[in-house]
């Protein structure tokens, strides 16, 4: 008898130790994802598919020539490049690879650059980019490397997110709008002095998924500093840049696409039983003929099963998934890459 209650004894202490060490775990990962100040700080995590974020930061910053080398596979394929740059919806497609899959998924006759983690840069402003090592890299490249024919363009989204308010006036929208849409357009004229043949598509954003009190540190900051706005009022701010965004599209050389609506359409939104599939199709967002038109519910969020989920966790208020940035890239072949590839 006191040997099975000293092995239920021992069980139950087995039981409460492995609770305690795993309540423990949970508590210093939760701690770990509120330290995160900075988009650099994301790099030191990892997202649910084990992605190491870590060698981000290090590639981007990194001063070793080597890098800049295009692979032995890159240099022995004869097709044109297309070259991912910019923020961190740069750097995470290029982290998972988004932009080569979709190469394969449509049989796209060119390939992607790999060296797109050193042309890319998280949490960068428009306003920060030039002259940075990216940019410089960038200007590099074109000039040595004739075969990258387009560049994928992702910047603005932090400008807005570091600067807009829920209470600004359409006016002071308006004037941040035209400082971004000035600075990305100089940021282009650059590359096309540099490269006159060059395609460039400027890649605009999808709803982000803020709440109160979020467990990363930098989002809960971000929320708070633009006035903890509602999931409306932060769409149509994004609505409302991207319309303006769209003169910057030249249809010749300059093309425009943003992703609003995208993600609600594949995965809709689950936290409201809003179901997928019951919004504008992809090829109805942002189309080569009319980039500003919109998909998507405003008055709700893209789905937190959209974005990145860290440390099975938490998920990210603003940068989707590998799989919807997979999405992401293919809603833009399918409306304006596969158009312009000669």
């Amino acid at each position: 008898m006191k040997i099975h209650i000293a092995r239920a004894t021992l069980f139950l202490f087995c039981l409460v130790q492995l609770s305690c060490s795993a309540s423990s775990s949970e508590e210093q990962k939760i701690q770990k994802l509120n330290s995160v100040e900075t988009f650099s700080d994301l790099s030191d995590l990892k997202d649910e598919d084990s992605v190491v974020m870590a060698k981000i930061r290090e590639i981007e910053d990194s001063n070793d020539p080597a890098l800049d080398q295009e692979n032995k596979v890159e240099v022995m394929n004869a097709q044109d490049k297309i070259l991912i740059v910019g923020d961190s919806w740069g750097s995470f497609p290029c982290l998972y690879h988004s932009m080569s899959k979709m190469i394969k998924d449509v049989n796209a006759k060119i390939i992607e650059d790999t060296r797109c983690l050193r042309t890319t840069k998280l949490g960068v402003e428009a306003s920060e980019w030039m002259g940075s090592k990216q940019d410089q890299r960038v200007v590099r490249f074109l000039k040595n490397t004739p075969r990258i024919k387009y560049l994928y363009l992702s910047l603005g989204g932090n400008d807005m997110m570091r600067h807009w308010n829920k209470d600004f006036t359409p006016e002071q929208e308006n004037k941040l709008f035209s400082q971004t849409f000035n600075t990305i357009q100089k940021i282009m004229n650059n590359y096309l002095n540099a490269r006159p043949d060059l395609k460039i598509i400027l890649s605009g954003y999808d709803f982000p998924h803020f709440k109160p009190n979020h467990k990363i540190g930098l989002y809960r900051k971000i929320f708070e500093r633009m006035g903890s706005p509602t999931d409306q009022r932060i769409n149509r701010c994004l609505v409302d840049f991207a319309k303006f965004m769209v003169p910057i599209s030249n249809q010749n050389n300059i093309f425009y696409i943003h992703h609003l609506g995208l993600a609600q359409y594949y995965d809709g939104v689950v936290e409201q039983n809003y179901p997928a599939r019951g919004t504008v199709a992809p090829n109805l967002i942002s189309p080569i003929d009319d980039p500003g038109a919109i998909g998507g519910d405003l008055n709700l969020p893209s789905s937190e099963t959209s974005m990145i989920n860290w440390l099975f966790l938490v998920h990210d208020a603003f940068h989707l998934n590998a799989r919807m940035y997979r999405n992401v890239m293919n809603h833009t072949y399918d409306n304006v890459l596969s158009r312009i590839i000669q």
